[in-house]
């Protein structure tokens, strides 16, 4: 990488999105296992203190090893393996597994974590598995392996179609980092139900209503919905080792009045039914914005830019595109997990602070967290408050609790 990539890469204005060992931790906070992250503190601390709103309400066991720089230098691995034993020694109720993240001290030092979780299995009777992180990418990325860790290991049974409803769902990638509000989740229950689908298992996090975990009955879904990139590894997995289609989209998130949310919340509903039937999987705020974008791709007019999470950013571009129709939209994927068709060509997948500048400078109007604003290239701000209007869209991996006061704070008002 050249000294001009670098700088582009590099962040200045802007914080970077919370990280993957926070995204994993968050991922498995309430699938009732234990969660121990091999790390001196920093990692815990940052996870604790800006990325998790659940503490108050329902506790969890998350864990750090307190990783010294002479059992790193030594290779010391012993502590690690006896202090989850003995943390585990000293609960009243067995966790269903143990999930050991990385940080990138042991990750540099190539640390054995396959052989650790082994030992940490064979001495407790507990399934234990190793969740890929080292800290250097976003939630995302730490979610998403949670979540396709957790199906490797817990999902060995084979389909019964039997026991298939034809109307069970599987809620994939449900995190706080795009669900910070328990109403969200009563929303997203309400509305399938009135559909007349049922819930087969919930991958992220649950309200006073609804409960996360059932991880072993997704087998049994008859569709997945993936509510956000986080569960996009684990909808591949049950798409090609169960034959389970997925549908991706959040209809939780939208820019629009009622009638039109009503609009993209029926194409998510008549997708997840033509999916159950045809077996195929589907996205549905792409298909809404490759027809309607591409008939307007030539046109010089003012851009309405969505910027962030793909799926959370992308469904909301869709319904403002029903919306109002005729209008330019562009999406702009911000954070690292893009892949099984969550975005397509036209979409923007900006790498740095300078090149999510360059990508809103020439639009009319941007919906993102705030603090998204400040990104520049060089001394030069992508946002110009004179030329440009910002309308709010608090985002908790990228500006942690700064914005968030009620629901509402997530609804923009366009």
């Amino acid at each position: 990488m050249n000294r001009a990539d670098f700088k582009k890469k590099t962040f200045t204005h802007i914080p970077v999105y919370s990280g993957d060992v926070s995204g994993a931790a968050s991922a498995l906070y309430e699938m009732g296992g234990m969660t121990v992250i091999h790390d001196p503190s920093g990692c815990n601390s940052t996870y604790n203190t800006h990325d998790e709103l659940r503490w108050e309400k329902k506790e969890s066991l998350i864990y750090i090893s307190g990783l010294r720089e002479s059992d790193a230098i030594r290779g010391n691995d012993s502590r690690l393996i006896n202090d989850t034993l003995s943390a585990l020694s000293s609960l009243k109720q067995r966790p269903s597994f143990i999930a050991v993240c990385n940080s990138p001290v042991p990750d540099i030092i190539g640390t054995d974590f396959s052989a650790i979780t082994r030992l940490i299995e064979l001495r407790s009777g507990i399934r234990t598995f190793y969740v890929p992180t080292n800290a250097m990418h976003d939630y995302t990325t730490g979610a998403a392996n949670a979540f396709l860790a957790l199906a490797r290991r817990f999902l060995t049974s084979e389909r019964l179609s039997a026991a298939r409803s034809g109307k069970s769902v599987n809620l994939l990638g449900l995190t706080p980092f795009e669900f910070p509000y328990e109403s969200q989740i009563d929303c997203l229950y309400s509305l399938l139900e009135d559909a007349g689908l049922t819930v087969a298992s919930n991958w992220g996090r649950g309200s006073a209503r609804h409960s996360a975990g059932s991880i072993e009955r997704a087998v049994l879904a008859d569709v997945s919905l993936v509510v956000s990139s986080t569960g996009i590894l684990a909808a591949d997995y049950l798409y090609r080792n169960y034959g389970i289609p997925y549908v991706i989209g959040n209809p939780v998130f939208s820019t629009s009045p009622s009638a039109s949310l009503d609009l993209f919340q029926r194409k998510t509903i008549d997708s997840l039914y033509a999916a159950m039937e045809s077996g195929s999987c589907e996205n549905v705020y792409m298909d809404i914005l490759g027809v309607s974008q591409w008939k307007i791709r030539n046109e010089a007019s003012p851009v309405t830019a969505f910027i962030g999470e793909p799926v959370m950013m992308g469904s909301a571009a869709a319904s403002f595109s029903l919306s109002h129709p005729g209008k330019k939209v562009r999406l702009i994927a911000a954070t690292e997990t893009k892949s099984h068709g969550l975005i397509f060509s036209e979409v923007i997948s900006p790498c740095g602070e300078a090149e999510i500048a360059d990508a809103i400078s020439d639009c009319s109007t941007i919906l993102g967290d705030p603090l998204l604003k400040n990104a520049a290239h060089g001394s030069k701000r992508g946002f110009c408050s004179d030329k440009q209007r910002w309308i709010d869209m608090p985002h908790l991996a990228m500006s942690g609790r700064m914005f968030i006061a009620s629901p509402k704070a997530f609804i923009p008002q366009m």
